[in-house]
Formats: structure tokens, C-alpha cells, sequence
């Protein structure tokens, strides 16, 4: 079918001939809102068009078939008669019809038409009724023209409607990540069931749960109307036609349903859809909506639901007595749904998913050449079929389980980023201090630049290098560096890490996302009424304070800093990786810098045991341990491979954790090899 231009809402009268008003006027002719009709005369022909009028509203045929005048009766038989009406009321989708008498002139009426339609709206319309004498009454003298006046002369009208299937999503290979698909189910027609506790007993050894058994026989639907147990896995069909199949009352169908193959593994950042409320069906009255019709909830599945959904098509056509198209009354243009490319990785996700192992944290992990996103994964996480299906115990269970699992930490799970900073710190001390790669600070056993004095968690290391206090991630060459900033200039720190994209949204599309928080002078002031004292620009040089990030935030900041450019992460493939900035490092301080993520993961750095003593020596990395302001430690760890032109970076962080290095170091690690595999 032919797209049209657009759809002329509500004006298919305006365009007909032969008597026809538009919906303006005919509201306007109508008698105020608490005028009372007068009472027509019995036996008049005002009499003949009220009851005319009144049976029409009705639907009652019958009824209608008998206020026909003989001449008319003969003309067209009763079966002829109704199913004129009910053709016209199927291809206009008529849901409620309302008539009234506008005006009677003698022996002629005429009717005003009121149609709510199911896919063109609200139609208006006049149309001629002529009535003939009867023995103390009137008569209808009736042809198709009395239905709509635009059917006289063997005109009809006809409609196609054009319903999308919701487009797929697809990662950036072309695996499904949701789709949908027709899927086959065992459900119970409660009202002739002859045997149930043998057929619960076999529903059980079908594999269904307590639950899912329970809820379909407690339904509140009517006990003749089809209830959903569940669904029938592909390789179990031939079982449920010899278990199931023979007891009465099961009935086993196919309904179209959203899927999501990789489960929780991409559940938060896929999403999933859910009925549209009685109130959305309400405001969507007449464009072709119905109850049960889905919407994207959260995830891509919501951002993107205009593409995904496309858009019903509708178009009502007169069609004349030659069988042609006379004219085309109106038309909804049809759009099939769109399916979406991602720039995600199943396998990344799936890995993800397996390494955080239901512990509470997030995996971001992203291509710095293009700045694709691989995988956005939070934990715990959720089956999102569970509300395509309408699982009640499956979303009951959800809801009620410990660790947030419908939270995204991965894009609005703010924390403080710990050590991991300590790279944005090093990066101002060399641009803004003059730091260079040959300058050494002292790691000693503490640190007196502000009172009280600060303990080195793993003693005096010397004399070190800013890669080397990478390496050891020394906490004291970080806190002078954050000491000299504070003295020499204003906010230095707080504008480099929003340079590496902190403090504001990346811009990702497809994604909800915090904006964090980088704390400065500023803020300090509007937020406490307190001056920005030493102490919170040390506190921020290790990453602590009130600084707060996403973990997609995380891992775009060393993206940023493998490139040098700061852009905006792309989820969706086609995507625009805008640069928002350019980092002020030049090659050497950079390398220097890039050194020091090396160290990190070399024999002599604090993520050792996870990588150069394990084996895995080409990776570069961060790690980190912070608390937040209820004393809980995260744990964090950023990685890249290869070290020297990385491929893929990760960002892991754990909720609950005691050593960046020991614990999110390894999941960093095992994730990055399934992303450059």
C-alpha cells in the first residue's frame, strides 16, 4: 500500500458530498448542553425518526429492519439490510455509534451520525432519511445512502489496516538481543476441566513451578477464558502435545511475544516493554491501539519505542461501483518497525554478566578507537522476559530480592572513583605544576602537608616518579600534588576531571545516566555555606570526598585519556562519537602517564597477582578503593589491552569490596579477554 502524506484526523465528512458537514459545524447546530428535546407528536414522521434513530444507536438491526417501509423491505432482505450496516461499521473499525434527529422538514429528516472508530477517530457526519406514510405512522423509504450519503449509487467504503511487528535489536555481529518472536504456550480453560489434580501433577512434570500452576487456576478471568501457564520451550514441544495435550482443558497456542535471548546479561541496558495503562489506551483512543498492546518500560526498549514500534497504518477508501478506488478519505501512514544495530557485544555482555556473579556492581567497557560501547552490565540483574511474560511470582520475586537488581548501576550508580583518579591527578600535577616525567615526590610512611597527618597504607617507598607512584598508587605523592594545586591555583584539579568528562552526562544515546559530581570551590559554598579548605582538594586528589561517577563515566575518562580527545560513548551503531574536548597533555606526559597504567599490572605494581604474576602480560590498568559516605568500600578496577594501543577498556566496579586490585582487577581482566577475543 502506498504511504500517504498524513492523516486527516476527524474531516472525513468535511470532504464528502451530497449533504455532508463538517464535525464543527455539526456540533454547532446541535441544541446547547441542557436544552430537552421536545417530545415528537406519536405517529409523526419526528416520531418515525427518533425511533429510527434510537434502534441505529443501538446496533439493533432487527428492530431497524422493522421501521423500513414495505416498498423498501421487498427491496432489500433483512440479511442484505444488516450486513450493510455491519460491513460499513467493520471497515470504518466502528466501536460506538450515536444518532440523532437534527431537524424534520415534513416527511424528510435528517440525522446526525457521531462514530468512534477504532483507527480513524472520531467521524461526523449528516445524512437524509425520507419517510413514507403508514397506517397511523411513518415508514423509512431506506437505501445504503441513509447509512452514509456517499453510498448512494453503489459506492462503499473499504479500509486496510497495517499493524508493525516491533522492530529487533541486534549487537554490533547481528545477534539478537531482543526480537520478537511467536511462541507457543500451555494455557487452561478452567471451565471444563474434569481432572485437576492429575493435571496439575502433569503441568508439574512438565517442568512448570508451584507458582506458575497456582496463578493460572487462581486467575481472576472468567473460567471460559483462555489463562496462561507459561511457555513451551522449543526442544520440550513433542512433550507437551504427549503430557499435556490429552487432559481437558489444556490448550496449547502460539502468541506473538517480546524476547530477549541474552536474559539479565543485557537486561538494563536493553530494557523490555510492558501493556499500555488504560489511561495511555485512553489518550491513544482511535488511532488503532488495543488493550494488551505493548510499550518500551525502560532501557532501549523505552528510549528508542518510536523506532522500534513504527506506526499503525490506516486508510479508509470509497470505493465506487466498478470496484476502483474512487477516493482515498483518509490515511494514517503505515511505518514498519525499525530494527535497531547496537555497538554491544553479546559475548562482552554475556561475560560480564558471568564474571560479576550476581555481586552487586557494574562492567562498562568500551572501544577507544571508536568509542563504541561493548557492554553496559549491572548486578545483580533480572530476567526481562519475566515482564513480557507477566510472570507475577517471577516479578514478585525481583521486586523482592536483596541488592537493587532493577537498578542500572552501570550508568546511574554513582561512586567515588578511589584510586582510579589518581591518573586525573597525575595528569594535572604534569600540566598544571610543570611535573615532569624525570620529577620525583617523596611516598613516605606519612604525610604532614595537612593536619592531622596522613599514614601511607603500605609504608615509605622512597623517591617516586608520578608512574611509579601510579604503580604503588602512593597515596602521599598524590596528596602533595593535590596540595600544590590547591595553593597555586584555583580549582586546577576539579577542571582537569571535567576535561576527562567527569561531573557531567557523556551524552550516550540509548541511556539514562547520572551526571556525578566534581566538587570545587564553587559548589562547596552553595551546597555548605564552607570555604574549599586543603584537606577536600587532598581528599579529591585520591579520588575520595564528595567526587561521585558513573562507571560509564570511568571508563569513557580513560578512553578519553588513550586518545586524548573526550567524546561522547556510542551505543547506538551510526552514532555520532562527538569530541566535546581536547585533553591539554602533550605526548610526553601522556606516555609518561600510560607508563604508570602499565606498572600498575607489571611485577612490581599493586595489581600483580591478577595479571604479570598470573600470566597476562599485556594490559595496563588501575586500580582502586574508596568509601562512600556511609563508610561502605567499593572496589574498582579500570583496564586496557593491549597496553601500549588498546582495543577495549573496562570499568568494574563492586558495590561491597575490600581491594580493588584482588577483586575487581581479575573480572576486569577475564572481561577484556572476551571483548578482544
Amino acid at each position: 500500500m502506498p504511504v500517504r502524506a498524513a492523516f486527516i484526523a476527524a474531516i472525513i465528512i468535511g470532504l464528502l458530498a451530497g449533504g455532508a458537514v463538517a464535525g464543527a459545524r455539526l456540533l454547532a447546530s446541535r441544541g446547547g448542553p441542557g436544552e430537552p428535546a421536545a417530545e415528537p407528536e406519536p405517529g409523526s414522521p419526528a416520531a418515525a425518526a427518533a425511533e429510527f434513530a434510537a434502534a441505529w444507536s443501538a446496533g439493533d438491526y432487527q428492530a431497524l429492519y422493522l421501521l423500513l417501509s414495505p416498498a423498501s423491505q421487498r427491496a432489500y432482505a433483512f440479511e442484505a439490510f444488516a450486513d450493510a450496516y455491519r460491513t460499513f461499521e467493520e471497515q470504518l473499525t466502528v466501536t460506538g455509534t450515536a444518532v440523532r434527529v437534527a431537524s424534520v422538514d415534513g416527511a424528510s429528516a435528517r440525522l446526525d451520525v457521531r462514530l468512534d472508530t477504532a483507527y480513524f477517530g472520531t467521524l461526523e457526519y449528516s445524512t437524509a432519511l425520507e419517510l413514507v406514510p403508514a397506517p397511523a405512522r411513518y415508514l423509512a423509504a431506506w437505501d445504503p445512502s441513509v447509512i452514509h450519503p456517499r453510498m448512494a449509487g453503489g459506492y462503499t467504503f473499504s479500509s486496510i489496516i497495517q499493524r508493525p511487528v516491533r522492530g529487533t535489536i541486534y549487537d554490533r555481529n547481528g545477534i539478537e538481543l531482543a526480537v520478537t518472536r511467536d511462541i507457543r504456550h500451555v494455557g487452561l480453560n478452567r471451565s471444563v476441566i474434569t481432572d485437576r489434580p492429575a493435571l496439575e501433577a502433569a503441568l508439574l512434570q512438565f517442568g512448570f513451578t508451584r507458582e506458575q500452576v497456582d496463578a493460572a487456576f487462581a486467575s481472576p478471568a472468567p473460567l471460559n477464558h483462555r489463562v496462561r501457564v507459561g511457555p513451551i520451550p522449543e526442544d520440550r514441544v513433542e512433550l507437551a502435545n504427549q503430557l499435556l495435550r490429552p487432559f481437558q482443558g489444556i490448550v496449547i497456542y502460539v502468541e506473538s511475544q517480546r524476547v530477549h535471548p541474552l536474559g539479565p546479561a543485557a537486561a538494563h541496558v536493553v530494557g523490555y516493554t510492558r501493556e499500555y495503562t488504560a489511561e495511555e489506551l485512553a489518550a491513544r483512543k482511535g488511532q488503532g491501539y488495543r488493550p494488551g498492546d505493548r510499550t518500551g518500560a525502560v532501557g532501549l526498549e523505552a528510549l528508542l519505542d518510536d523506532r522500534l514500534a513504527g506506526a499503525i497504518g490506516a486508510e479508509l477508501r470509497l470505493i465506487g461501483p466498478d470496484g476502483g478506488v474512487a477516493e482515498v478519505l483518509i490515511s494514517r501512514p503505515f511505518r514498519q518497525g525499525e530494527d535497531i544495530r547496537t555497538t554491544l557485544d553479546a559475548p562482552t555482555l554475556q561475560r560480564a554478566y558471568e564474571r560479576l556473579g550476581g555481586r552487586a556492581g557494574a562492567a562498562v567497557v568500551i572501544d577507544p578507537a571508536s568509542n563504541d560501547l561493548l557492554a553496559l552490565v549491572s548486578s545483580p540483574s533480572f530476567d526481562p522476559d519475566a515482564f513480557e511474560r507477566g510472570d507475577a511470582a517471577a516479578l514478585a520475586a525481583i521486586t523482592a530480592a536483596p541488592g537493587a537488581p532493577l537498578a542500572n548501576r552501570a550508568t546511574s550508580g554513582l561512586y567515588a572513583p578511589g584510586s582510579t583518579f589518581k591518573l586525573i591527578t597525575g595528569a594535572a600535577g604534569m600540566v598544571y605544576l610543570g611535573l615532569e616525567p624525570t620529577d620525583r615526590l617523596e611516598c613516605g610512611a606519612v604525610w604532614y602537608g595537612v593536619d592531622p597527618p596522613r599514614r601511607n597504607w603500605e609504608g615509605a617507598q622512597g623517591m617516586l616518579t608520578i608512574a611509579e607512584a601510579l604503580m604503588r598508587s602512593c597515596n602521599p605523592v598524590f596528596y602533595e600534588i593535590g596540595l600544590r594545586l590547591y595553593d597555586g591555583f584555583d580549582d586546577a584539579l576539579a577542571e582537569m576531571a571535567r576535561q576527562f568528562g567527569l561531573g557531567a552526562p557523556t551524552g550516550t544515546v540509548g541511556v539514562v545516566e547520572e551526571a556525578g559530581l566534581v566538587p570545587d570551590a564553587a559548589w562547596k559554598r552553595r551546597a555548605t555555606g564552607q570555604p574549599w579548605y586543603p584537606g577536600d582538594e587532598v581528599n579529591l586528589s585520591i579520588g575520595q570526598g564528595d567526587l561521585q561517577v558513573t562507571p560509564l563515566q570511568l571508563a569513557n575518562a580513560y578512553s578519553t585519556f588513550v586518545t586524548g580527545q573526550l567524546r561522547t560513548p556510542r551505543l547506538l551503531a551510526g552514532a555520532e562519537a562527538a569530541v566535546r574536548g581536547t585533553l591539554p597533555l602533550t605526548p610526553e606526559q601522556r606516555a609518561h602517564l600510560q607508563r604508570g597504567l602499565e606498572l600498575v599490572t607489571g611485577p612490581s605494581g599493586t595489581a600483580s597477582a591478577a595479571f604479570a604474576l598470573a600470566g597476562y602480560t599485556n594490559f595496563a590498568g588501575k586500580s582502586g578503593t574508596a568509601e562512600d559516605a556511609n563508610q561502605q568500600s567499593h572496589a574498582l578496577f579500570v583496564a586496557m589491552t593491549p597496553a601500549s594501543q588498546p582495543r577495549a577498556i573496562a570499568a568494574v566496579v563492586l558495590d561491597d569490596g575490600k581491594s580493588g586490585s584482588i577483586e575487581a582487577g581479575p573480572i576486569a581482566r577475564d572481561i577484556l579477554l572476551a571483548a578482544v577475543r
